[in-house]
């Protein structure tokens, strides 16, 4: 079994975490061109609902999420971290979500747009790799628990 230092298990825990509210940023405020900056490019994807086939390649993975309406508005919490290396350049994880949605067509007020009537509460189940560019998903698993 590998020993790892506590400074590198620390910094591949960080840059994990980073790299899972950097997708939800960029899913958040629609700039899907940049999950090519999260994905490995052979990575795999797994929506939480709908087709259970993996979307395979982040080439692929950006245009599903670019096919998206553009009327649809997201919020996602993301906690509860957890991050385990198995090598040097690699890890596992998960992170708890919390997701809320909207409608552009929402009115806009002093308290925000009203959220949909359904949220949904999931588990991401994340595979990391160390890439030249850093570390990115190889796969990511999206799963819900619960909803409103």
């Amino acid at each position: 079994m590998t020993e790892f230092s506590q400074a590198e298990m620390r910094n591949v825990e960080a840059a994990c975490y980073a790299l899972c509210a950097e997708y939800a940023e960029i899913i958040d405020t629609q700039d899907y061109a940049r999950l090519a900056e999260v994905f490995a490019d052979d990575a795999t994807f797994t929506l939480p609902i709908g087709a259970k086939e993996p979307i395979r390649g982040a080439d692929k993975i950006v245009a599903m999420f670019q096919s998206r309406p553009g009327n649809r508005l997201t919020h996602h919490l993301i906690s509860n971290f957890r991050v385990r290396m198995e090598t040097r350049a690699t890890a596992v994880g998960t992170c708890r979500v919390l997701l809320f949605t909207s409608d552009v067509s929402e009115p806009e007020t002093p308290e925000g747009r009203k959220t949909a009537s359904k949220q949904l509460m999931g588990t991401y189940r994340d595979r990391y790799v160390r890439t030249k560019d850093g570390w990115r998903f190889a796969e990511r698993l999206g799963g819900i628990t619960f909803h409103t």
